[in-house]
């Protein structure tokens, strides 16, 4: 509360300046015509479902300031041509001291066939309700037409695009042009020379192109920050960017706590973005726009709660104005009022319509959500569509009373950094729903059933129970841990899981499908010997017959896969065990 009012306080002040208070879109995308934004706190969260053009209000904020286009995030093409007549605009206001007055600049797109994303200033437009420009020159800012750009630099991260130099090879390249792991394998150990040689360039492929780009070790400030976010301690963390994977320059994060010296192929989605986060905004020069989009992706509440206490810090010290762009209740349940801005789509009408001042509770509300809502983490995203479509089988309200989020990585990261996060922060509203493949011929069981004798064994028992080895950050000294801490912790999180951990009452979505296929589907691939492909082939097979082409992507296949999926009925016992099982959860607050 302390931060909210020093926050309120500092736009009282000089020090605040350059800062956007307003802007207004005339004629921009399916906004409402005139819709205006204020920014009268200098974090203001921007709220709503999905496909309400916050993205795009971020957009042209980040298009506003002087030497920045919205034509570099937002353009034409032959396929998505922009047919707005050259009405497209935006207008923004910021306090001009010597006029003593907010002045408003201009910024329309220009229907240019050299450069059809042209996006320039004009003189003001009094059918926009903007002031004709004084006739005398009064103030620094003042052209002779028109008002002069807001000098600002801008801070753009979209946390959607944030992947490591890892992920986009691994997942983003083709598959096919080679072994991906023997070319990492390969391609590693020029990665390990440059750390090893703290090199600054470095060229190693013929042509002598540089494929080096940075290779730096983080303060010790923002390792301290990063670790508070993360809740967990670390050491060193070295970023490196280079062209070693691929063509294209791309990110790698060396991570080192104290046990453990990994980099961003072992971390968690959320190590990687809060180390690219923090990097970039403690980075940032005075009193810059900073802009983030969906920032919690990848982040669980109690580390989302700690970023936006390192953004308000970071906002005091360095009079920043941040814009965030967000679904999440744990950054928006941090703001006052004045800070939320709601976007809400008049299904009728296809326009968004923005409401201002609206509490926290007031936006999830409108949203369907619930500050309290509990959530379900699953492995991947058809697993998400499984227990969706069990929640909605169940009716509104039971759908409705969960959020499913799939961890993209899988059941790794899901176990070895997702659930451990969650319980040092002691989340008690969300269960972890594993594929039926990740279960053990080790019982779940409670710390009380375990003597005291077998302590020195819990790490051994905890393994043995989900398959993997957790690793609890203690306490300790000299690298020696806290040994009574880490006994407790050990048996907290036998507890913990014992009480929200749990599986899918089915092998792998992708077997379910495969066993349980539609005649629809089962007839296009009656000629094939099933038995010698794997559920992961059969499914490509039928989305080659599906879409009537053998070229498919993994958009293509998961359609395929949600098409199968609709049409399994809703009585299948795996979903009805499913839902029983939540319903459990609901009335108990535990699994089982």
């Amino acid at each position: 509360m302390s931060e909210i009012i020093k926050l309120k306080g500092l736009m009282n002040t000089n020090a605040i300046e350059p800062f956007i208070r307003h802007i207004r879109f005339p004629y921009f995308k399916n906004l409402e015509e005139y819709s205006t934004i204020h920014f009268h706190y200098p974090i203001t969260a921007l709220v709503g479902q999905n496909g309400t053009n916050k993205s795009s209000v971020l957009r042209a904020l980040y298009g506003s300031p002087n030497n920045y286009s919205l034509g570099n995030l937002w353009f034409s093409t032959d396929l998505d041509e922009i047919k707005d007549g050259g009405r497209s605009r935006f207008i923004y206001g910021y306090y001009d001291s010597a006029s003593k007055d907010v002045v408003e600049v201009i910024k329309t797109r220009i229907v240019d066939k050299e450069d059809p994303d042209l996006w320039e200033t004009s003189r003001p437009l009094t059918k926009d309700g903007m002031k004709k420009i004084p006739t005398d020159i009064i103030s620094p800012n003042q052209q002779k037409s028109r008002w002069k750009q807001i000098d600002k630099i801008v801070t753009y991260i979209d946390f959607r695009a944030s992947i490591s130099a890892f992920d986009k090879f691994f997942y983003h390249s083709d598959f096919d042009l080679y072994p991906k792991k023997n070319h990492l394998r390969k391609r590693s150990h020029l990665l390990k020379e440059i750390i090893d040689k703290g090199l600054t360039s470095y060229k190693p492929f013929k042509g002598k192109k540089e494929r080096l780009y940075k290779n730096e070790l983080l303060s010790q400030e923002k390792v301290e920050i990063i670790s508070d976010i993360l809740g967990r301690p670390y050491k060193t963390i070295r970023l490196i960017e280079h062209a070693l994977f691929t063509n294209n320059k791309a990110s790698t994060v060396i991570l080192e706590s104290h046990s453990l010296n990994y980099s961003e192929a072992f971390a968690g989605s959320g190590e990687f973005a809060v180390t690219i986060l923090v990097n970039q905004i403690v980075n940032a020069p005075t009193a810059s726009l900073i802009l983030l989009d969906e920032p919690e992706v990848s982040l669980h509440p109690a580390a989302q709660f700690k970023l936006m206490s390192f953004l308000n810090k970071i906002c005091l010290k360095n009079k920043h104005q941040i814009v965030i762009s967000t679904h999440s209740s744990s950054i928006v349940s941090q703001l006052p009022k004045e800070a939320i801005k709601l976007f809400n789509l008049n299904s009728n009408s296809g326009k968004v319509s923005i409401v201002e001042n609206v509490s926290p509770e007031e936006a999830f509300f409108t949203l369907g959500d619930r500050l309290s809502k509990k959530t379900i983490f699953v492995e991947d995203k058809l697993a998400k569509k499984f227990v969706e479509k069990a929640l909605k089988s169940g009716g509104p309200a039971l759908a409705n009373t969960f959020d499913v989020i799939y961890c993209p990585a899988g059941a790794s990261t899901l176990l070895g950094n997702m659930i451990v996060s969650l319980f040092l922060s002691r989340v008690d509203n969300a269960v972890f729903l594993l594929d039926g493949d990740q279960k053990t011929s080790h019982d779940f069981i409670t710390s009380a059933l375990i003597p005291s004798s077998e302590d020195n064994s819990l790490n051994e028992k905890i393994k043995n129970i989900l398959g993997c080895e957790i690793k609890i950050p203690t306490d300790g000294h000299g690298g020696t841990p806290n040994k009574q801490q880490k006994i407790q912790l050990q048996r907290d999180f036998i507890d913990f899981s014992y009480n929200y951990v749990g599986y899918l009452p089915i092998i792998n979505p992708e077997t379910f499908l495969i066993d349980n296929l539609p005649a629809f589907y089962s007839d296009m691939i009656k000629d094939l010997n099933l038995s010698k492909l794997s559920p992961k082939s059969i499914i490509a097979e039928i989305c080659k017959r599906d879409i009537e082409n053998n070229v498919i992507t993994s958009d293509d296949i998961f359609a395929t896969q949600i098409r199968i999926l609709t049409r399994i009925p809703e009585n299948h016992v795996a979903f009805s065990e499913t839902r029983e099982m939540l319903k459990f959860f609901l009335e108990h607050g535990k699994i089982r």
